[in-house]
């Protein structure tokens, strides 16, 4: 499942680092050193099963989704203490799966689901509002089945938006105007995505056959299968873009010995190769958040108790 160019200060005077979209939510240095975050975070929400993950860095906040009967967005602190987010005055019962924190524009995105339509809400910040509920999939009037399952949001404000089961990528413009980015045969289960700073999208189409996609904002027809070299890529289900615009993802399925992964992959030609330059293995997980330099949290999740109280939060360092 954890996304405008950011700037943050290090310690070399009058030097500053471009930052990727996906960690646009501070423009200050990092208080915490990786080895005072601690290894596992433990909080209790009773049925929560979080699905997706954000992490807004100007509270210290984890925001975690829910696939349950009862949904509700939670912020849980690096200290384990969950607290309910979301506040909604539509009774809406909708699971939320992938969250996206928007801090430029002070809201928190989150794909919603129910049995009859997929949405993208947004959701005041500060508040827990639901400001706006759009929905995407009466876009689509010959699909059985939807999933709107994860976001991203480009340097001009545009949120993209998979639609895993429908086998599309959603657009909602500046003006919250939806429409179908993206549809082509040959490309099913769009899944984890992120929006590059230079303009395109990368999205991981996780199935049989997983493939990593980048698709141009400006001319999404001209979307090509990216070579991964040097290792079997099982699919991201979550990901995000770091510091350095590298990707990192969790595993989709498990390798041929049963084992989950977070992988980093750079690429040094814009994205038409990329190769493996961090692996670590990792309890079963959905998504993942950065909270500073080379240190991110993964949900491990465990699909067969939707009734669990207590979700952990594994950190992973390279």
């Amino acid at each position: 499942m954890l996304k405008s160019k950011l700037l943050f200060s290090i310690a070399i005077p009058l030097i500053i680092l471009p930052v990727s979209c996906k960690l646009q939510q501070t423009d200050v240095v990092y208080k915490k050193k990786t080895n005072s975050y601690p290894n596992q975070i433990t909080f209790n929400a009773a049925g929560q099963n979080p699905e997706g993950i954000a992490f807004d860095y100007s509270k210290n906040n984890f925001y975690l989704s829910a696939i349950n009967k009862e949904p509700k967005i939670v912020a849980v602190s690096l200290d384990g203490i969950a607290t309910v987010f979301s506040n909604t005055s539509t009774g809406s019962s909708m699971s939320s799966f992938g969250l996206e924190l928007d801090a430029k524009n002070n809201r928190l995105l989150a794909c919603e689901n129910d049995k009859l339509s997929g949405n993208l809400a947004i959701y005041n910040l500060i508040s827990g509002n639901l400001q706006h509920s759009i929905a995407l999939t009466p876009l689509l009037t010959n699909k059985k089945s939807h999933q709107v399952n994860d976001v991203a949001v480009s340097l001009s404000n545009d949120i993209y938006v998979t639609g895993r089961l429908e086998d599309v990528i959603y657009k909602v413009n500046s003006n919250l105007q939806p429409t179908i980015f993206f549809e082509k045969e040959g490309f099913s289960k769009p899944n984890g995505i992120v929006a590059h700073p230079d303009g395109y999208l990368l999205v991981s189409y996780s199935n049989a056959h997983s493939q990593l996609v980048k698709i141009p904002l400006a001319n999404p027809e001209e979307a090509t299968i990216i070579e991964l070299k040097e290792f079997d890529f099982e699919g991201f289900d979550g990901m995000l873009l770091n510091e350095k615009n590298n990707i990192v993802g969790v595993s989709f399925a498990a390798d041929q010995n049963n084992d989950h992964y977070v992988r980093e992959l750079v690429s040094t030609d814009n994205w038409i190769s990329a190769t493996v330059v961090h692996s670590k293995k990792t309890n079963k997980s959905t998504t993942i958040a950065q909270v500073a330099p080379n240190t991110y949290y993964a949900i491990n999740q465990d699909w067969s108790n939707k009734k669990a109280e207590n979700w952990t939060l594994e950190k992973v360092t390279f």
